[in-house]
């Protein structure tokens, strides 16, 4: 068995109980407080974790999953969720009356607790978080309760001694019978077992007889526990275990305690050496078989042999071993420190032996006086590694040479070591490491640089291995296994022609012997555990796998393994360990995962299948969890931690789960875990809702836009009514500039006419026209004084500008006499008194057509046509003349010469479109007749009316 004590954790070797919780946890009941165990570390609680007490009995478990401890002070505690809760932390607990320790926890039909006292009539029912005490009828003479179970509300049947009462919940007895006195017992459970026992047999709690006690062997007080797995009854006395009232085993030790865990292993607890386990494994120790360190060992069709350090040759059967060879009552020689033996046994029960200088063969080890032939080597022996037969023929490895012996050449008294033939390199340069033989009996080897194969007693080299060299290696089904210097495993199929390896993946181990198990099976010993290697047919295309074995009764670098076709045997210490195949290549369960705790900055939460937390608790987090493991220790976490439910596999060291950052949202937690020698177990999963911060609500978020689109509406509005005003402000400015340029413009008209109509004044007085001259300063008074008037404002009805060009006009006929004639046409419908036009806007138009246009024409007859007129809500005045038209007047002017006036008048117009906004159009052009000559000169200004 497996040995636990104070040393591996357990918090004292004084072990009360062992329970098993309804996940599969162990709970070790000790006088030093509880300990949980998962199967790989205990963990201890004590009075500084929160027990009432140090010295706990037992644990029981109710429907609720409370675990319940039976403390020696009698004080109520239960563990829920990591916490444990007594009488200072929780009001039910708290009991009126002084207890003495707990003798009794019955969890009843209608889930409440009844508890009783020991040397106390009083007991308490707990239902429903309320503690009701109960006083049971004593007039018996007993004080202490045997067995209690409540029958209803109102009603408990309890047992003391040979007598059953009802007890109402008033504490009167309704109720009173004697028992059988053949049925007169005592009371124990064991894993919520319940038993009857008296000094005869075992019942159950109806009365049924489950096992017999041994006569005149066990004391009833001798007892302490009774385990029944439906099969075999285990009694645990205070000397060790009697299973099935025959075999006893742990005999001397005082047992108090027995269960099994989840994996069917079985465990004992006893009251001064610790924790015992037998492990649910078809596991045989069998002991002191031999006295020497075993070298060789072989099974054949007549059974298992073996041969130790000492040259002497057993047989085992049925766990023992007999000596068929003793080399010490045939030669008094002992080995030779540092010349290791080596041995074969054959199909036909012939025996080769190679033991310090010394060649010994027995044709046959079963034969009444065994024929012995023994051959002397003169040259000294050292280091044999393999040998194999071959048609009678012994191949020997030595450590720098493969030697081969022709056992049909052999004779008395010859030199066995001369009679050698030396197939390998004849150079003798390099270490041989290893030799196999193949299945078609071809022998194999391996030096520091490469392989070869032995052909005709010749090395030839393998070149299909490409300079790969083994440490060691052997032929296993149709394959060469073997590992490298540098520790790597290779499985090498086509071994002999296009050469196919398979390397296995780093195993955290160091490789060593290799030992055929079936056909499909090689067992490996490595220093950590061993390993099982499978290689699969080449049909099915999987690959070769390696798996560790973590049987604890499995010792580890045996000193030799062997396997028959159902056992398989391991030599260690002068004892054989055997194991079923079956059991031996059977996958052990992966490990169980229990989430326990979600711990924040401010919070530690138990988890079930869905938790939310506040945003906030979320920086940094961290995820617990338990492992429940009883068949490997050496165990390997991942975590999966997304928002999809993908899986995204991450490696993590010890039971918990560091997150940090993380953002709200639903993530699914995944973890899942395997042994050493187990596939990875399901994973268990959890789903995190990370709530939203305030600052991601929706209304949060709708609050926010709004107050933001409003400061932007706002910030938009006051940009826009900024820039409104400063555009107001600079159109304001540009408007009264141009105002007072337009000002300066009407102002520039005048002195230009002024100047003009001077001149023809003076030309009149120069021809002696005196007459002509005082009308024209007549009419020019009357001009000056309307623009004088007209001048000074922005706009003027466009009667005054018409009165102004009549006037004008009439001042160039009387210049130019019958040079010049005009007219002026207004439409009936228009209202002259009502249309506004900037002053001087027809003057300069008319002067420039009589300058420009009617003067050049000199003897002919000019005309000015004034047309007025509305069209389609537009004022349209025309000016026409017949004089030269534009192209002539240009090219009586210098070059890039444009009349003042017409500039002026552009200007303006352009001017005038600005401040009253509207699309005030001026054009000048000519007009031409039918025939193609010239008619007319024609400049329009047109202004919208309808405004």
């Amino acid at each position: 068995m497996v040995h636990y004590t104070m040393a591996d954790g357990l918090p004292s070797n004084t072990v009360y109980d062992i329970f098993r919780d309804s996940k599969g946890y162990l709970w070790i009941s000790t006088d030093k407080g509880v300990a949980r165990f998962n199967g790989i570390k205990f963990e201890n609680f004590t009075t500084f974790d929160g027990l009432p007490s140090n010295e706990i009995f037992y644990t029981q478990e109710d429907n609720f999953g409370r675990l319940w401890f039976a403390t020696y002070n009698g004080n109520l505690c239960y563990y829920k969720d990591g916490k444990f809760y007594t009488a200072s932390n929780t009001t039910f607990l708290r009991l009126p009356f002084k207890p003495s320790y707990i003798r009794n926890i019955f969890i009843e039909k209608d889930s409440s607790i009844t508890i009783t006292f020991s040397d106390q009539v009083q007991f308490i029912n707990i239902k429903n978080d309320q503690c009701h005490t109960y006083q049971a009828d004593s007039t018996n003479g007993y004080n202490n309760i045997t067995y209690l179970n409540k029958i209803n509300d109102s009603e408990f049947e309890i047992t003391f001694g040979n007598r059953k009462y009802r007890l109402n919940v008033s504490g009167h007895t309704t109720k009173s019978e004697k028992i059988d006195e053949s049925l007169v017992a005592d009371y124990l459970w064991c894993q919520k077992q319940e038993f009857f026992f008296n000094k005869d047999f075992v019942f159950s709690i109806r009365h049924k007889i489950i096992s017999k006690l041994p006569n005149n062997q066990l004391r009833i007080t001798d007892l302490h526990r009774i385990y029944y797995n439906g099969r075999d009854s285990f009694l645990c006395t205070n000397n060790g275990v009697i299973i099935n009232n025959s075999l006893q085993i742990l005999k001397g030790k005082n047992v108090s305690s027995i269960n099994q865990d989840n994996s069917n292993n079985y465990w004992f607890g006893t009251l001064d050496n610790g924790l015992y386990s037998k492990y649910a494994y078809d596991t045989k120790l069998f002991r002191n078989l031999y006295n020497e360190k075993i070298k060789y060992s072989y099974w054949g069709k007549n059974g298992l042999f073996f041969t130790t350090y000492d040259n002497n040759l057993y047989q085992y059967n049925n766990g023992s071993a007999t000596c068929l060879f003793n080399y010490l009552g045939y030669k008094h020689e002992r080995y030779q420190s540092g010349v290791e033996p080596m041995y074969l046994l054959d199909s036909n029960n012939k025996y080769y032996s190679f033991y310090n200088n010394e060649y010994t063969i027995i044709d046959n080890i079963f034969a009444p006086r065994q024929l012995v032939r023994s051959y002397l080597s003169k040259t000294k022996i050292n280091d044999i590694k393999a040998i194999f037969l071959v048609n009678n023929n012994l191949y020997i490895q030595y450590r720098v040479s493969l030697r081969r012996l022709d056992l049909n050449n052999l004779r008395e008294g010859d030199d066995f070591f001369s009679k050698m033939k030396v197939v390998s390199d004849q150079n003798n340069k390099f270490r041989i490491y290893c030799s196999a033989k193949a299945d078609d009996n071809a022998i194999w080897y391996s030096n520091i640089n490469n392989i070869y194969k032995i052909v005709n007693d010749q090395p030839i080299l393998q070149p299909q291995f490409k300079n790969i060299a083994f440490k060691s290696f052997v032929f296993f089904k149709n394959s060469l296994v073997g590992f490298t210097h540098d520790n790597q495993l290779m499985i090498c199929k086509n071994y002999s022609g296009k050469i196919d390896i398979d390397s296995i993946p780093f195993q955290n181990c160091i490789w060593d012997k290799f030992y055929p198990i079936d056909s499909t099976h090689l067992l490996i010993s490595t220093n950590n555990l061993y390993r099982l290697l499978t290689i699969y047919p080449d049909s099915s295309g999987i690959k070769a796998t390696v798996t560790a074995i973590e049987n604890p009764y499995i010792p580890l670098q045996a000193e030799s393994v062997c396997t028959d076709t159902s056992t398989c045997y391991f030599f260690k210490d002068g004892s054989i360990t055997t194991i079923d195949i079956k059991s031996l290549l059977s996958k052990p369960a992966s490990p169980q995962l229990f989430f326990t705790v979600l711990k924040t900055t401010r919070h530690t939460i138990s988890l079930n299948s869905e938790i939310e937390i506040p945003f906030r608790e979320s920086k940094n987090m961290r995820v617990l969890f338990s492992t429940l493991s009883f068949n490997g220790k050496d165990i390997t976490y991942q975590y999966s931690f997304s928002k999809n439910d993908q899986d995204n596999w991450t490696d993590v060291k010890g039971e918990e789960i560091n997150l940090v950052n993380q953002g709200f949202g639903t993530y699914f937690i995944k973890v899942r875990a395997k042994t050493i020698s187990s596939e990875y177990s399901e994973p268990i999963i959890f789903t995190l809702n990370i709530l939203k911060p305030y600052w991601a609500t929706w209304w949060f978020i709708i609050l926010c836009s709004g107050t933001f689109i409003g400061l932007v509406t706002a910030s938009i509005r006051v940009r826009i009514f900024s820039e409104i005003r400063k555009k107001e402000k600079e159109h304001n400015n540009e408007i009264k500039f141009m105002k007072s340029e337009y000002k300066a413009l009407n102002a520039l008209m005048n002195p230009h006419f002024i100047f003009n109509t001077l001149n023809n004044v003076q030309g009149l007085i120069n021809r002696n026209d005196k007459l002509a001259a005082n009308e024209y300063l007549r009419v020019f008074a009357d001009l000056i004084r309307q623009n004088m008037q007209n001048i000074s404002k922005e706009l003027i009805p466009l009667q005054k500008e018409i009165d102004l060009v009549a006037n004008y006009l009439l001042l160039e006929k009387l210049r130019f006499k019958e040079l010049l004639n005009y007219s002026i046409n207004i439409d009936e419908g228009i209202d002259l008194t009502d249309i506004f036009v900037p002053p001087l806007l027809i003057q300069p138009l008319v002067e420039n057509s009589i300058k420009h246009g009617i003067l050049p024409l000199e003897s002919s007859e000019g005309r000015i046509l004034i047309n007025i007129q509305e069209i389609a809500d537009n004022l349209v005045i025309e000016i026409k003349d017949n004089g030269i038209g534009l192209k002539k007047s240009k090219n009586n002017t210098a070059p890039n010469h444009e009349s003042f006036g017409l500039l002026n008048i552009k200007k303006r117009i352009e001017q005038l479109s600005i401040m009253q906004n509207k699309e005030i159009v001026f054009s000048i052009g000519e007009v031409w007749d039918d025939s193609g000559l010239f008619s007319w000169t024609i400049a329009s200004i047109i202004i919208p009316i309808n405004d």
